[in-house]
């Protein structure tokens, strides 16, 4: 069978497509009975494309790729929300697949896309958005299917992991992330890395596969820019490591949230280190289980966009729905915490921050003053488990005080088993 595709974007990914095709077209055609023919390729610079591919099958007009009725596939690889919305939409419209590595689009108007390929009975694919390589969106929509996912744990962003890794080697966050940059794991300008956003829109693409919900891009988000290697340091004294989380977990509501999380240093996600991502998944039936790799790169990411070219080819298309589902509230999320007060240290400190906690109903399960003979001094507190809305309103008292030296650093504590 014969697959003819339209590239739209042949920058990192669509290059990296092209170059998988050219270079694999022989085994992708003996291993699956597909073979993947490049009818045009669309790029607003000719000249560089002319780089990836014969002249005659560029263009500077990504409609020539939509109108062209002896196209059966696009690809659409230019990122964003604009044009990117518009491209997805008019080819589902005309009768096309699509497939995309676009994480941006999926996120905020996955229902709209995912109707509008049922309303014309072709596929949008987009194993590409999450995890690169890391097979996770087939393995929740097919693996998955007889089971109910529970919880979902991610480590999205390789960048905030390996700038983690660095600091657990006693790198300050600058250092490391400067290193990162150095090699090419961040951008010069990191904030959608560093903040959570990446993390944020991959994980919202998870939930709603996996809990079949109709949930908006609009989650809890929380970076790592205020994280020092003193805290890495401190976890690992606890038995923990700090990662960049992002969580869903489906009850009565849907609850998403990504920020820096402190989970048992003995535990499969605490492993995972340097670029590398991962997603564990607990299901009702199934359990636990964590799918890992490269979750960024010019050829990972291509090669999920390969694959899913292969299996539109194949006529394995997805009648996806989404239903109304109601996010909880992150203000009545509960968790256990670590909190770090940098104080004067003097007598009657501790008792003014324990009868802060206690009248916000938050109970306290061990401290531990880091340094001593110092005039201000770090203070570790852990709490049991607790309601996030009554955390916040304590650090802002505790913050008020005049022994407090520095805002309250907090990480949330995630005892996943």
């Amino acid at each position: 069978m014969q697959a003819n595709i339209g590239i739209i974007g042949t920058g990192t990914v669509g290059s990296g497509v092209i170059e998988i095709i050219k270079n694999q077209k022989d085994l992708i055609k003996n291993r699956t009975g597909v073979e993947i023919n490049i009818k045009k390729v669309c790029n607003r610079t000719i000249e560089k494309a002319k780089a990836l591919i014969d002249e005659s099958k560029i263009t500077e007009s990504y409609e020539d790729i939509i109108n062209d009725n002896e196209i059966d596939i696009v690809l659409e690889l230019i990122g964003g929300y604009d044009p990117a919305k518009d491209i997805i939409i008019s080819s589902l419209k005309n009768k096309k697949h699509v497939v995309t590595a676009n994480k941006a689009v999926i996120a905020k108007y996955g229902k709209e896309i995912l109707e509008e390929a049922k309303n014309n009975n072709v596929s949008i694919a987009f194993e590409a958005s999450v995890g690169a390589s890391i097979p996770i969106i087939k393995t929740i929509k097919e693996s998955y299917a007889p089971d109910s996912i529970q919880q979902i744990y991610g480590i999205l962003n390789g960048t905030t992991n390996y700038i983690l890794t660095r600091m657990e080697e006693g790198m300050s966050y600058e250092e490391a992330l400067k290193k990162a940059q150095d090699l090419g794991f961040a951008e010069a300008d990191p904030e959608f890395d560093v903040e959570g956003k990446d993390a944020a829109q991959k994980l919202v693409i998870l939930a709603k596969l996996a809990f079949n919900g109709d949930l908006d891009d609009n989650i809890f988000t929380w970076g790592i820019t205020k994280i020092s290697k003193n805290d890495i340091r401190y976890a690992a004294d606890l038995g923990y490591k700090i990662k960049l989380l992002a969580i869903a977990k489906q009850d009565d509501e849907i609850e998403l949230r990504v920020h820096p999380t402190m989970i048992p240093k003995d535990h499969e996600l605490a492993s995972v280190n340097n670029e590398l991502n991962a997603i564990y998944l607990i299901g009702k039936q199934t359990t636990k289980s964590m799918l890992y790799g490269k979750g960024a790169g010019k050829l990972p990411t291509a090669t999920a966009v390969v694959a899913d070219i292969i299996d539109i080819a194949k006529n394995k298309q997805d009648n996806l729905y989404l239903k109304e589902t109601k996010k909880k509230d992150i203000n009545k999320i509960t968790s256990r915490y670590y909190l770090r007060y940098n104080v004067i240290d003097k007598p009657g400190v501790l008792a003014q921050v324990a009868k802060i906690l206690g009248e916000n109903n938050i109970s306290i399960a061990a401290v531990q003053q880091k340094e001593i003979n110092k005039d201000v001094v770090p203070v570790i507190v852990i709490t049991h488990e607790a309601l996030e809305e009554n955390m916040i309103k304590a650090i802002k008292e505790i913050d008020q005080l005049e022994v407090a030296k520095e805002p309250t650093v907090l990480i949330r504590i995630e005892d996943i088993h």
